[in-house]
């Protein structure tokens, strides 16, 4: 019997979106369930156990949480994946299929790969930036309320930590609408969401700083989590679960 694929669908953002758009255009079949970032494999415990023997899983952007079967194909983005010479997700699935990526799908996975440089650096206009980037966050589910604690967050609840950084207790869950009014004003941008959640955006060198400290933290909690990616080793963001104090990040800078 001829083999074939059945992928597994992440967190929604613009590429998970647009990788499940190409998926309904070549009737290709896949699992989603609709999950946010930081989507794990256990949510599809049931799905993947029911695979037949020519099924192979292809896993895009799942935290591999549970065992999956040595047939398995992973596609990610994130952590030792992550980097401005490594394929996006949407590039490896495609590549997987055999597909043609044009020029509004490469402009999201430029998105995905560095966020606002790397789509400059494809020769993105000021107009697909600010279309790739609005529909960004309506894929993560960002809402209008999420925009106005957004602004109500830089305006009333953030800090310079130096000339060039920002300390922000966020109002909202959504990391990206803080990000998308930060980026060119600041170096370094420290978010801490009302769950207690850390993101970071900026140099690589402070991603690696952050994965230290982190790594550190897990030898004491196993359970702790965290993740980095982006247009590494030059840029990118780092996130997790548990967040630093505002002391703790502040001696990052010394």
């Amino acid at each position: 019997m001829k083999e074939k694929y059945v992928f597994f669908l992440g967190g929604y953002d613009a590429e998970m979106v647009t990788i499940k758009a190409i998926f309904d255009r070549g009737k290709i079949a896949y699992f989603d369930k609709h999950l946010k970032w930081g989507a794990a494999l256990s949510n599809y415990k049931g799905e993947l156990t029911g695979l037949s023997k020519n099924e192979i899983p292809v896993l895009i952007e799942l935290l591999l949480d549970i065992p999956y079967p040595p047939r398995a194909i992973i596609i990610d983005h994130h952590n030792e994946r992550a980097g401005k010479n490594q394929k996006t997700s949407i590039e490896q699935a495609a590549e997987l299929l055999g597909i043609k990526l044009d020029r509004r799908q490469r402009l999201i996975s430029a998105n995905d790969r560095g966020h606002v440089i790397a789509m400059k650096a494809m020769g993105a206009t000021c107009k697909e930036i600010r279309e790739i980037r609005a529909f960004d966050r309506q894929c993560q589910g960002v809402t209008k309320d999420d925009e106005k604690a957004a602004e109500i967050s830089i305006k009333k609840h953030s800090e310079n930590i130096t000339p060039d950084s920002i300390y922000i207790k966020s109002l909202t869950e959504k990391a990206s609408p803080l990000l998308d009014r930060l980026y060119e004003r600041y170096r370094h941008i420290f978010v801490v969401t009302p769950s207690k959640e850390l993101h970071y955006f900026g140099p690589g060198e402070m991603i690696q700083r952050l994965e230290r400290i982190y790594k550190k933290m897990k030898m004491s909690r196993p359970g702790l989590i965290f993740w980095k990616g982006g247009y590494l080793p030059d840029t990118g963001f780092f996130g997790s679960k548990s967040t630093l104090d505002k002391k703790q990040i502040q001696d990052l800078f010394t």
